[in-house]
């Protein structure tokens, strides 16, 4: 079984939220700036026919936050999927998901509500393994990335809808408060990553062995 090391990978997504952190930061700001924009935009003046400076920043903001969404979703499952499938061979613990199932569960509807928590919570007890310690960041994480998809797709749905100052200042309003619960979900999830990280480097030895295309060749065990 050829195994890829895991701290690389680690440091990767780390510097990645690191960046969405800043971001998302930048994003609030200019939310700020939206909401002004049109909270005191003249009376008479229809929103919709005028584009608002505010309007072509935030655009430029969003288009950075999306392409860094997707390229650190693509990294975080990757790393769920490395995480569990070195877990399986080196740790020696029976572990209830499978590298696939480990990434799979994100993609299946209602089932998606609570197996990725399921699968994160193994990830961390088994990297961890017999060390004193609790899974509650996990569970905050879990949660935050729930409401924050549930306040992301409400604050789409309004700026898709609004349609004149008062509504587009009401979006603006919730995108603020959805990118700040998204700064929040992130640095728990950097938390989250490097205590993961940190207990994996500590309690789990990756065999030395040929490298081939970055990847560690696990050597069977020693002959007793």
């Amino acid at each position: 079984m050829e195994l890829k090391p895991h701290g690389k990978l680690t440091r990767t997504l780390q510097i990645l939220l690191k960046i969405t952190i800043v971001v998302t930061a930048i994003a609030i700001a200019v939310g700020f700036y939206d909401l002004y924009s049109y909270s005191t935009l003249p009376s008479g003046v229809e929103a919709n026919d005028n584009m608002l400076s505010s309007d072509v920043v935030n655009g430029i903001v969003g288009i950075i936050q999306i392409v860094l969404a997707i390229v650190t979703g693509i990294t975080f499952l990757r790393w769920i999927y490395r995480s569990n499938k070195n877990l399986h061979a080196l740790s020696g613990e029976s572990m209830t998901f499978t590298p696939g199932w480990s990434v799979g569960w994100y993609f299946i509807p209602i089932a998606n509500l609570w197996k990725p928590y399921q699968v994160m919570k193994e990830i961390w007890n088994v990297s961890h393994k017999d060390s004193p310690t609790n899974h509650t960041i996990v569970c905050w994480w879990w949660t935050l990335w729930l409401i924050s998809n549930f306040l992301g797709r409400l604050a789409f749905k309004l700026g898709m809808r609004a349609d004149d100052a008062n509504s587009y200042a009401v979006s603006a309003t919730m995108f603020i408060i959805s990118d700040g619960l998204d700064m929040i979900l992130t640095v728990v999830t950097l938390v989250m990553v490097t205590h993961i990280g940190t207990a994996y480097s500590r309690n789990i030895v990756e065999p030395t062995g040929p490298v081939d295309g970055g990847s560690v060749v696990a050597s069977p065990p020693p002959l007793t």
